[in-house]
């Protein structure tokens, strides 16, 4: 009877993670779009010359988002 009841709370579980990663990509996006336009409008211009060009502003604050928010989900 414990094995049928782990079985259909895991689901919801993974439900609800997905559903928190979701909802704390949607608040934190938008800071993290704001820093990076900022850091690209600050950004020293000169010094990298020869540096290769960047992504979007808006693919490099998904990744900052998306590599912050797992941090969340420790612990």
């Amino acid at each position: 009877m414990t094995d049928v009841v782990r079985s259909h709370a895991q689901p919801r579980s993974r439900r609800m993670d997905r559903l928190e990663f979701r909802l704390l990509m949607l608040l934190s996006f938008p800071i993290f779009l704001v820093v990076a336009c900022v850091s690209r409008l600050t950004r020293d211009r000169s010094a990298e010359v020869g540096a290769r060009s960047e992504g979007s502003v808006f693919a490099e604050a998904r990744a900052a988002a998306a590599s912050a928010i797992p941090f969340a989900f420790m612990g």
